[in-house]
């Protein structure tokens, strides 16, 4: 059209030269033409340019991760074997006697080819034993280099296993290494002798000489403390000493963003001098980062090698390349969109994803900023969802979580976003919202779970707990705010559950406590800090041990003996109580095997979890330990508490009648403090009924407990089943019981808890009677 509008206004003008106006415009609109496709000619260069730049930093991430995992592996190894070696030297008492060691150490040498030498260093820092030197041959003393004595005693106090120093030269070997220390330690933790492994720089061969780096790569480990260059491969020994570098690219990168575990660089290396483009990930137990860079001139090479053809084809078929780019990148944005918008969606409740909430709260705290404006977060989850899925299975949890979402989405605004983190855990986000607006929402949010859901033909009734933060109050950044509401959440579950809980500071505390409560336990199960105690079963009418509970204790190697009161009810909470009582369970077998083997005719109770009895692999488990540890099942009593079977009554009857199937001996424990119904009691396939401490405390003073106990007792005779009475702490306990009827008894007064030999010996008594109608306890 407006090439025809210029023809027509050429037309009305009476100009004899028209052909010439016609090549002007031919020939304007043909430098026009070539401007624009000089442009996009540019254009195109350009963003195949920086195309090429994200693919080289993309994969020389990818490059610089597996060189992180390997590095982080060899290390894992070489300090593993360290502690062994420790062990087995303190076992050879090698600060007395150093020599007898050599052989031991020219071993862990042979294994670990990447270690030249090995020298074992006292805590004021001398070698007293170097795989450099001859028996009675001279050596260091490094206590007379105050610089690397300095370090040396950083290292001995430090609480990582194993420490890795910087790049040297000399110090006993006229190469280049760095030294990697263990520090031994005697039982109460003082350093009885340092193990110091000297790793040559050329080892970095051993590491990376297997990654597919193109010519001119580097692949190395910087420290991230003080921008030292630990290892660079292909080694350079030339380039050695400029490794104690404490500027360039890399090390800017990494102090620019302390939190990033991974990140891209480039500039002039201040080693070589060379432009460099690379990217570094962070090594998960140790202070260093790997890194992989590649010359600049490399990726202007495959950028022209990926392109030229593209680039001189260009000029010939501008137009066309120009409409297919066009094409092309509209579609390559359409897919980029959906892959976006699909990587940000929830699959199961259309909702939006974890990395979308994080984004969408990022995004809401930096506007809230700017307006100076407040904002809420609402975390939230639904009580006891895993009995849900345990019970009714995924696919009726799957449809309780899609109902969930509908009924909250139902009473939120359109600006307040809702996201499933995962699980049944939900965030909201509240723009421009007060405490008062929030506490408002939550409680509608509460309520409308009072209406039953629907799943498998059948109702089901659950509640949720809600915690509450406010943006700046509780928080200034992402990290801050979840973590907050997420403590309150659990505040929410603490009062009981089915309310909402604002975000109070002491709840800080209280999780950051929770956390190192989980590192502890962790620890102590890896480090087999747990031990068993046995508290003895005894036949009121004649004193005689009839059996043994096992009861866990911790020994915490700096805190000393942690109660159970404080770790198992975080362990059933946290699902840790799982491979804590399958160990218990399989400790208490092979130790009544043992006593069994004795020739000592006794039972062994073992406590089940609230959690424990609700497994699906209890049985296998069960079945296990008795397998391994040979014990007949019969010597077996499991101890189940009244309120975990009252839980699911039908599936707890199931579960006893399949152990009793089995041959084990069932007991109740805490018998009167439940809620069960007679009727459910009478089909209970019990041995056993433990009456309470809370009633056998008070039998004596208070009538009630007295009438409790005399019933309870009643109720187990008429069901043709015996008791056993729990927290007898005196004298008037044990004769007021026995006069009662009561079959067996535990408590202070007979016996505290013991370890395993003190048991033994409990047993090797008089034909293992505690006590034989005496007033006194054999057994404080």
């Amino acid at each position: 059209m407006e090439l025809l509008d210029h023809k027509i206004m050429l037309a009305s003008f009476k100009y004899p030269s028209v052909e010439g106006h016609f090549a002007k415009l031919l020939k304007k609109l043909l430098i026009g033409f070539i401007a624009i496709g000089f442009l996009m000619l540019v254009v195109f260069g350009f963003k195949s340019w920086q195309d090429e730049n994200r693919e080289m930093q993309a994969n020389l991430a990818i490059q610089a991760g597996f060189a992180a995992k390997s590095s982080q592996a060899v290390f894992d190894n070489i300090g593993s074997s360290m502690e062994l070696l420790g062990e087995l030297l303190k076992d050879m008492d090698v600060v007395h006697h150093p020599e007898i060691t050599r052989i031991a150490l020219n071993d862990f040498k042979e294994n670990h080819p990447e270690i030249v030498a090995i020298e074992l260093i006292s805590p004021d820092g001398k070698v007293f034993l170097s795989t450099l030197g001859q028996s009675g041959g001279k050596m260091l003393d490094f206590a007379t280099i105050p610089d690397y004595l300095l370090a040396f005693r950083f290292d001995l106090n430090n609480t990582y296993s194993y420490n890795i120093g910087p790049n040297q030269f000399g110090m006993g070997l006229d190469q280049w290494h760095f030294p990697f220390r263990h520090t031994v330690e005697d039982k109460d933790g003082n350093p009885l002798f340092v193990i110091q492994g000297d790793v040559l720089i050329e080892s970095a061969g051993l590491l990376w000489s297997d990654l597919p780096l193109p010519d001119g790569s580097r692949v190395g480990l910087i420290r991230n403390n003080d921008g030292y260059i630990q290892l660079r491969w292909p080694v350079q020994l030339a380039e050695a000493a400029a490794y104690n570098t404490q500027s360039g690219p890399l090390i800017r990168a990494i102090r620019a963003t302390p939190g990033k575990i991974t990140g891209t660089y480039q500039g002039i290396s201040a080693i070589d001098g060379v432009d460099r483009l690379g990217a570094y990930v962070h090594l998960p137990n140790a202070n260093m980062s790997a890194f992989v860079s590649v010359p600049r001139r490399l990726v202007l090479a495959r950028w022209w090698e990926h392109n030229y053809p593209v680039l001189l084809s260009f000029i010939g078929y501008l137009i066309v390349l120009v409409v297919i780019a066009y094409r092309l990148m509209l579609r390559e944005q359409q897919h980029t969109g959906e892959l976006l918008a699909q990587s940000r969606k929830d699959p199961l409740t259309g909702l939006p994803n974890r990395i979308a909430a994080d984004e969408a709260l990022e995004s809401e705290i930096s506007r809230a900023r700017r307006s100076k404006s407040h904002s809420a977060l609402l975390y939230l989850d639904i009580d006891k969802f895993k009995d849900v899925n345990d019970k009714l299975g995924h696919a009726c949890g799957d449809h309780l979580l899609e109902q969930v979402a509908s009924r909250i989405a139902a009473v939120l605004r359109n600006e307040d976003m809702l996201a499933r983190l995962g699980g049944d855990e939900f965030l909201i986000l509240l723009p421009n919202s007060n405490a008062e607006k929030a506490s408002t929402l939550a409680q509608r949010i509460v309520n409308i779970f009072g209406a039953p859901f629907t799943g498998d033909n059948q109702e089901i009734m659950v509640s949720t707990s809600i915690g509450i933060c406010m943006f700046p109050d509780n928080g200034l950044d992402n990290r801050a705010l979840l973590q907050n509401a997420d403590a309150a959440m659990y505040e929410a579950k603490r009062q009981g559950g089915n309310c909402f809980a604002f975000y109070q500071e002491e709840l800080g505390e209280h999780i950051r406590q929770r956390l190192q409560l989980q590192r502890d336990f962790q620890r102590a199960l890896a480090c087999h800090e747990f031990e068993l105690y046995y508290q003895p079963l005894v036949d009121m009418a004649d004193g005689k041990i009839v059996g043994a509970e096992a009861l866990v204790r911790w020994n915490d190697p700096v805190l000393g003996v942690r109660s159970p009161a404080e770790f198992i009810p975080f362990a059933e909470d946290s699902g840790w109580i799982l491979p804590l009582g399958e160990w218990v369970l399989k400790t208490a077998c092979q130790q009544s095997k043992c006593w069994a083997a004795k020739g000592y005719d006794i039972y062994m109770a073992v406590n089940l979890s609230t959690r424990q009895f609700q497994d699906q692999e209890l049985l296998q488990k069960i079945s296990l330990a008795l397998s391994e540890a040979g014990l007949c099942p019969s010597k077996l009593e499991l101890e189940i508490t009244e309120s975990a079977s009252m839980l699911d009554p039908e599936a707890s009857i199931q579960v006893m009648n399949k152990l009793k199937a089995l041959g084990m001996r069932i007991a109740i424990d805490d018998f009167g403090t439940g809620y069960s119904s007679l009727s459910y009691l009478k089909r209970i396939p019990a041995d056993i009924i433990k009456i309470d401490r809370s009633f056998v405390s008070g039998i004596q003073n208070d009538p009630d407990d007295a009438a409790i106990v005399r019933t309870i007792m009643a109720l187990a005779a008429s069901m043709d089943k015996q008791c056993l009475a729990e927290g007898i702490e005196t004298t008037e306990h044990f004769e007021m019981l026995r006069n009662l009827g009561c079959h067996f008894g535990q408590g202070y007064w007979l016996s505290r808890p013991v370890v395993a030999q003190a048991f033994e010996q409990l047993l090797a008594g008089p034909q293992g009677y505690l006590r034989q109608f005496s007033n006194v306890a054999l057994v404080a």
